[in-house]
């Protein structure tokens, strides 16, 4: 993990492992591996968002999206002891499919929540990142609006916009952290690309500090060795 002197941050991703296929069986078998691949994907996509739907509904897992929700609000200046949250219109996209163990039990897959809240009377779109693991449910919270980041790259791109901050002088007393309020998708959501990484996108994150609440743009851009992050300090506006 490194930051140049363009304000730029790389994070380490596990890389890719690629299994040579003779050709000529390559060749006569790579249409029916496919439909089979694309079944087997959209067998495991529909098992994960069932899993999701059924597990929405109960009370211990409304209780913990609320208290990661929670989390969140305590992390902000206000300190919001109530949450409203409106599950009904809650949306989730699925990280990774569920996975299951010899005996049928859900061993991984994630996926995250989206659900539309307030809190002391701030309208926000909540984000929260559920872990299947063999002990259980894991929820953790991440910045609410379009962050597509996983918690760790969030967490980096907060560190990398502290450290912008306090080189702008913008945070003036060591009292003042920044705090994310919101998140915006600028241009085209990042895709699949045929190299197999990721096409770089844009955001714009809502940042308060010392009392003063700042546009950042950010530009994060996969690679064969993580994603880096460039905060655009000239670009940083005062809301």
């Amino acid at each position: 993990m490194r930051i140049n002197l363009r304000n730029e941050q790389i994070l380490s991703q596990a890389g890719a492992i690629l299994l040579a296929i003779p050709l000529a069986l390559a060749f006569s078998t790579s249409i029916a591996f496919a439909a089979d691949d694309n079944d087997a994907l959209k067998a495991k996509i529909k098992e994960t968002r069932s899993l999701i739907q059924k597990s929405r509904v109960t009370d211990d897992y409304r209780a913990s999206i609320r208290k990661s929700v929670l989390a969140y609000e305590n992390t902000l200046d206000a300190h919001c002891k109530d949450v409203v949250l409106d599950f009904d219109s809650a949306k989730d996209m699925i990280v990774t499919e569920v996975e299951r163990d010899v005996e049928g039990g859900t061993v991984a897959g994630t996926w995250r929540e989206t659900i539309p809240g307030s809190a002391c009377s701030e309208k926000r779109m909540y984000n929260v990142d559920v872990n299947e693991t063999p002990q259980g449910l894991r929820f953790t919270p991440t910045f609410p609006g379009d962050a597509a980041g996983d918690p760790g790259l969030q967490n980096d791109t907060l560190e990398n916009i502290e450290k912008n901050f306090r080189i702008m002088r913008l945070s003036k007393k060591k009292s003042c952290r920044p705090q994310v309020l919101d998140t915006h998708l600028i241009g085209a959501a990042s895709q699949p690309l045929p190299s197999g990484l990721q096409s770089p996108w844009r955001e714009s994150w809502d940042v308060r500090t010392c009392g003063t609440l700042y546009s950042v743009p950010i530009t994060f851009t996969p690679d064969a060795d993580g994603t880096t992050i460039t905060v655009h300090t000239t670009d940083i506006r005062p809301l």
